[in-house]
């Protein structure tokens, strides 16, 4: 398994069939540095803005609170 980064809350994590974020449900595409922070993509909920948004208020991307880390 290759370790990522969430491109969201920077939480590393080894990627698997899933391959959503452990801590904030981040959808991980590999790609969010060409996706504009507005736009939604079929993989994720939400777009890059709101999951930030979402996590500055501890939320993970559902709007529900995020783990204890």
């Amino acid at each position: 398994m290759d370790k990522v980064k969430c491109y969201i809350c920077g939480t590393e994590f080894d990627r698997d069939e899933t391959d959503n974020c452990p801590y904030c449900d981040w959808y991980y595409e590999g790609w969010e540095d060409e996706i504009e922070e507005n736009e939604y993509v079929s993989s994720n909920h939400t777009t890059i803005a709101k999951a930030k948004e979402n996590l500055a208020k501890g939320l993970n991307i559902w709007g529900e609170p995020l783990p204890k880390r």
